[in-house]
């Protein structure tokens, strides 16, 4: 009889261990929240986020407005295969993950989901994220580029030339700082 009793005791006198991390640095969490772009061209939209330890992750992010117009497929000019697309896919990577803050790398595709062809261009770029109310809410500060994808380039310089023009742009007139964004988004982790 006082067995059982003493058992329950030390029970409940024992610590409890340590709760799992919540939010943004459990296992696996699932975000969402909002995203403006200031750069070329502003931007706003949504963005879906999903983290693996709050190490690394991937980011689908929409935005509602469009602003470019989209050129013919067969466009001869440079400034044709630079834009800032409406959809991005973007994998994520932290450096580290501090209390506090915490710096990443992006690497993507963005896509222009209003052209009739396949337009679509690459996505780097760096940030750093501030978590609060335990890792549930996340506010991020990002810059990114959009460059063309090689192939598209190949493909234009080579139109060139069928067409006779034996000058072609230099390859730094494709892949520079051009077409650039400065992001700042809030996310709700669960």
């Amino acid at each position: 009889m006082i067995a059982p009793l003493l058992f329950c005791a030390a029970m409940a006198l024992t610590v409890p261990e340590e709760l799992p991390p919540e939010g943004l640095q459990s296992r696996f969490s699932f975000g969402i929240g909002t995203q403006v772009g200031l750069g070329n061209q502003g931007t706003a939209g949504l963005i879906g986020s999903l983290r693996f330890h709050g190490i690394a992750g991937l980011d689908l992010e929409y935005d509602f407005n469009r602003v470019t117009s989209t050129p013919s497929i067969s466009s001869r000019e440079v400034e044709d295969l630079k834009f800032t697309p409406n959809f991005k896919i973007e994998g994520v990577v932290h450096f580290f993950r501090d209390r506090k803050w915490s710096p990443f790398a992006v690497f993507g595709l963005g896509i222009d989901l209003g052209a009739d062809f396949n337009r679509t261009n690459m996505i780097g770029g760096v940030g750093v994220e501030f978590p609060f109310f335990a890792n549930r809410v996340v506010f991020a500060l990002g810059f990114r580029l959009f460059v063309p994808r090689p192939a598209d380039v190949e493909k234009q310089r080579e139109r060139r030339l069928m067409d006779g023009n034996p000058v072609l742009p230099a390859y730094t007139d494709y892949y520079n700082f051009d077409q650039y964004q400065i992001t700042m988004s809030v996310r709700v982790y669960y």
